[in-house]
């Protein structure tokens, strides 16, 4: 029993810092520019589908795959600013507006999965090891699927800490998300600043779709559904404000629906993340993970 929960621990915490993965693209935005983009969650999907069109189509390799599939997904997330979010804005659109034609957009991209690959799942290369490959910890077989995961994940949680804290870019963002027009009188580019974000916003998605990838396999549940719900309840956990936080929620969300599959069922696992998403938006709005944060 203790080797199932310790089982459980290392699944959960894995998957579930992915969802945080999905949440730091809500959490950019939100800072900025103070809007839902659901457009975004499409890009675990689009990177998802890119790494798999480059890796196994055109066998282009791992690394060349990957960083073709990340500068693509950069390069949509500046589109979805100057096409988008810019025109709303310019008209005298709201957030209202600007959450219908994302979600729009999000449709359109479901669609368009469906009609050059499909409707039907695809299996993922194993590039983060196979199903058979596994590490012994204790009497525990942790997939090395999971460690990678927790590798690529750690990696991008300490480029994003020196990205914010430690360079001007970092300090032009905080900026910004703190008062956005005393940024823009002090000199600084709110426009560059936003594209930072939006790009920002979308590759670390597409990230999250790749490593999502090998567990849901390469198919349409990246591109909404459940994975869209649990990367905005672990947005929500860390109060739509603090990107460690939400990795945090992540993290306790994933572990979250990994007991009930123990204890409960699988049947449940949506079902959780949707009764966290609400209640946590009743109870405690601000957040459970949401921390104060010094001011520049």
């Amino acid at each position: 029993m203790l080797q199932d929960i310790l089982q459980n621990i290392v699944s959960g915490a894995s998957i579930g810092a992915t969802y945080g993965l999905v949440g730091l693209g809500v959490v950019f935005l939100w800072l900025t520019i103070s809007r839902i983009n659901f457009a975004n969650i499409s890009s675990a999907m689009l990177g998802a589908y890119l790494f798999y069109s480059f890796y196994t189509q055109l066998n282009l390799g791992f690394f060349i795959s990957f960083v073709l599939s990340i500068a693509i997904i950069g390069l949509y997330g500046l589109g979805l600013r100057i096409f988008i979010y810019e025109p709303i804005r310019k008209r005298g659109g709201g957030r209202l507006e600007f959450v219908v034609a994302t979600l729009m957009l999000c449709t359109f991209w479901l669609n368009f999965i469906i009609v050059t690959y499909g409707a039907l799942p695809k299996p993922f290369p194993p590039v983060f090891g196979g199903s058979n490959d596994f590490i012994s910890l204790g009497g525990i077989r942790i997939p090395s699927l999971y460690l990678n995961i927790y590798l690529v994940i750690a990696i991008l949680m300490v480029f994003i800490y020196f990205i914010l804290n430690k360079t001007l870019i970092g300090k032009s963002f905080r900026a910004a998300a703190q008062n956005r027009e005393a940024a823009a009188l002090m000199g600084i580019d709110v426009k560059v600043t936003t594209s930072l974000s939006f790009i920002l916003a979308t590759v670390v998605v597409g990230i999250a779709g790749i490593l999502l990838a090998p567990i849901y396999f390469v198919s349409l549940e990246l591109g909404g559904g459940s994975i869209g719900v649990k990367g905005f309840a672990s947005a929500v956990l860390g109060g739509l404000t603090n990107p460690y936080g939400t990795i945090l929620g992540g993290i306790s969300l994933g572990l979250l629906e990994n007991f009930s599959t123990l204890y409960i069922s699988s049947t449940y696992r949506d079902v959780i993340s949707f009764s966290v998403l609400v209640a946590v938006l009743i109870l405690k709005p601000s957040g459970i993970f949401n921390w104060k944060r010094k001011k520049i």
